[in-house]
């Protein structure tokens, strides 16, 4: 089993849904489960292959993984997401 490290981004934006989306909250969980028992693989991103993505409905989720670790760095809705996930890579240092 790996472990699994949220950011902020990404923990607020499953919190947030927990609230006001139920059914995609516990599809977030459920594929988080998934990433932590090693059971699934997501696609790899254009332009950033250590990182991958998993379809939650109207959402994405990136990650990458390591060897123990799985760091899911943003979840958002389909239409933000990659823009909002270049700008929190280029400004800030989740990965280290």
């Amino acid at each position: 089993m790996k472990t699994i490290k949220l950011t902020k981004q990404a923990l607020k934006a499953l919190k947030l849904l927990s609230k006001n989306d139920i059914k995609t909250a516990k599809r977030l969980k459920n594929i988080i489960e998934k990433l932590r028992s090693n059971s699934i693989i997501g696609e790899s991103l254009q332009g950033y292959s250590q990182f991958k993505r998993l379809k939650a409905g109207k959402y994405r989720l990136i990650y990458t993984s390591q060897e123990e670790l799985v760091l899911i760095a943003i979840i958002e809705k389909r239409e933000t997401v990659y823009q909002t996930f270049a700008h929190l890579l280029k400004n800030s240092n989740f990965l280290e």
